[in-house]
């Protein structure tokens, strides 16, 4: 019999409903993990960390028997480098009885993985989808270089009478990472939900499960225009972190070169006294030179703004009017465990990554339509994670997300 890891021994389900019911051949666990790609770890990223903490041979056993004790019947692996998807990851699934698909950027080092259990489900389509400089959403191209894998499983063993057995769609990604992308995030959304969209109209019966790590924080306005009913209200500070970022300033100000570009001393400004003298009528052609230019960038930046903000406008049109709100199996976490409430936002929990930046960035979002959350497992106590993961625990900047389903 397997020990439980140190990572798990803390970590219980907890009932969404008002007691923990027995699980029936209509329930089935999922898991989101990033697991952090060995080639990504670096000692600046994690400064609090011990050597031999960060090194693969002391993560790769700990990584293992985490997921050997937790066995969800599907899981979504998100960072998962290449060369230890083959000396690793893939040969841990086949030993305890999983099926798996890997599907990777070519401008990356590692990508994401969905394996499940193959004595009870069966896979019987998949999408491998890229979200870079080859595709594009309202018009753009991307810039980004991202991906996703969509699995369609259908159950083995469950049905009614010699009926067509249910199944479940599994999309699995891994977002753009930069704080500032929310615009390019939208777009992946997009994409994304299209994806699951076209797989789905293929198996209207199937209830649909996105999982990753989505690299947004719960009150980012991609979270909101995800699982808030339409239409999605967004504030003053969603919708200017939404901006695309090609507000950029100059590289050379007016205060440093000439109308010419050749590099010259700053105007000597006029005093006070001597424009209460002079007033501006005395505005020498130097100045009026650089008043004029200072409007047309004023105005260049306006039309840029308006631009921009029509950008905006199209994308949140797309997702508000082509997809309907999913919602996150762990947006009432706040309710069953008091300690990770907090104001900063509503349900979810306080971090998913605990590393020197501390937040809620995964999930494991799902259609309410034929499927329902029976129970969460318990994120770690803090005190085990401070003051940041990878430690002599965990094994990942990242905790593993874990929920169990019932078909309808």
């Amino acid at each position: 019999m397997r020990s439980v890891p140190e990572s798990c021994k803390d970590r219980k389900w907890l009932a969404l409903g008002k007691q923990l019911a027995a699980a029936t051949d209509r329930s089935f666990t999922v898991m989101s993990y990033n697991v952090l790609c060995q080639k990504l770890v670096k000692r600046t990223m994690f400064p609090y960390a011990s050597k031999s903490s960060l090194k693969w041979k002391t993560r790769r056993p700990r990584l293992l028997d985490e997921l050997s004790h937790i066995m969800p019947d599907i899981m979504c692996l998100q960072e998962v480098y290449t060369k230890n998807w083959g000396d690793t990851f893939n040969m841990w699934f086949k030993r305890e009885g999983y099926e798996a698909q890997m599907f990777q950027s070519v401008y990356k080092s590692h990508g994401v993985s969905i394996s499940w259990k193959k004595h009870r489900f069966q896979a019987i389509d998949q999408t491998c989808l890229r979200m870079d400089r080859t595709t594009e959403v309202c018009g753009e191209s991307l810039t980004t270089d991202n991906i996703a894998l969509i699995v369609a499983l259908r159950f083995i063993g469950v049905g009614a009478d010699g009926g067509e057995a249910p199944g479940v769609i599994v999309s699995n990604t891994h977002l753009y990472w930069k704080p500032s992308g929310c615009y390019e995030r939208l777009q992946q959304q997009i994409l994304l939900r299209r994806a699951i969209k076209q797989m789905h109209e293929k198996y209207p019966t199937f209830t649909v499960i996105s999982c990753g790590d989505y690299n947004t924080t719960p009150d980012d306005a991609g979270y909101d225009l995800l699982v808030k009913p339409r239409p999605v209200k967004l504030n003053e500070v969603q919708l200017e972190n939404l901006l695309p970022r090609t507000l950029t300033s100059n590289a050379e100000s007016d205060d440093c070169s000439d109308d010419d570009g050749n590099d010259s001393a700053p105007a000597k400004p006029m005093s006070y006294s001597e424009v209460a003298t002079t007033g501006t009528a005395l505005e020498t052609d130097e100045s009026k030179s650089k008043r004029r230019k200072l409007e047309e960038e004023v105005r260049k930046a306006e039309t840029t703004l308006q631009h921009d903000m029509e950008r905006v406008g199209r994308l949140v049109d797309a997702l508000q009017s082509e997809f309907p709100p999913m919602r996150s199996c762990y947006d009432t976490y706040a309710d069953l465990d008091p300690s990770y409430r907090t104001e900063q936002w509503a349900g979810e929990p306080i971090y998913t990554n605990y590393s020197l930046w501390k937040g809620t960035l995964d999930y494991i979002f799902y259609s309410p339509a034929g499927l329902s959350t029976r129970e969460v497992l318990s994120l770690p106590v803090e005190e085990q994670l401070k003051p940041g993961i990878p430690n002599d625990t965990f094994a990942s900047d990242h905790v593993a997300l874990v929920a169990r389903f019932d078909l309808a």
